[in-house]
């Protein structure tokens, strides 16, 4: 909020019509981003509703171990990044329920990384298949890894 402020501040300084106009712009934004929020949250909520709680428990809780890092390192990886009023709302659903916090770091991490989308569009188009090839060798261990620190600090931190 200080930010806005102070940048409606410069802002206006340099034209009083730009807050105004900015405002305007940024509340088409929000309601174009409106309803995928909304469906990003129904997902979220839906989730720890439909899926069984012993399959969660299973594959996704903190006791789920490599089971739980591979599969949030498989599902993280084929969920496309850009979509993340979808993507944490369903976490944080997740987190609700019985998932663990290292699978879902797992995921997160993931996802970030080998976003397919952003791998299919741009990188491999435009870098080249061995580029891709090279960066996914380099990073694979990132996700399992950066899951099994949140798993062991998160209930030291009261997580």
């Amino acid at each position: 909020m200080s930010l806005v402020i102070v940048l409606c501040c410069v802002s206006f300084q340099k034209s009083a019509s730009i807050p105004l106009a900015t405002a305007g712009k940024a509340g088409v934004l929000f309601l174009d981003i409106l309803p995928k929020m909304f469906l990003g949250f129904m997902i979220g909520a839906i989730l720890p509703e439909i899926l069984p709680k012993e399959l969660v428990e299973e594959w996704l809780s903190a006791s789920s171990g490599w089971q739980g890092i591979l599969l949030g390192l498989v599902a993280g990886s084929s969920l496309p990044i850009g979509a993340p009023w979808a993507i944490y709302p369903m976490v944080a659903g997740l987190l609700r329920g019985v998932a663990g916090i290292g699978p879902i770091v797992t995921l997160l991490t993931g996802a970030a990384l080998f976003g397919p989308l952003r791998a299919i569009v741009y990188e491999i188009p435009i870098l080249g298949g061995d580029f891709f090839i090279v960066r996914v060798l380099s990073v694979i261990w990132a996700p399992p890894v950066a899951g099994l620190i949140a798993q062991t600090v998160a209930p030291r931190i009261g997580n």
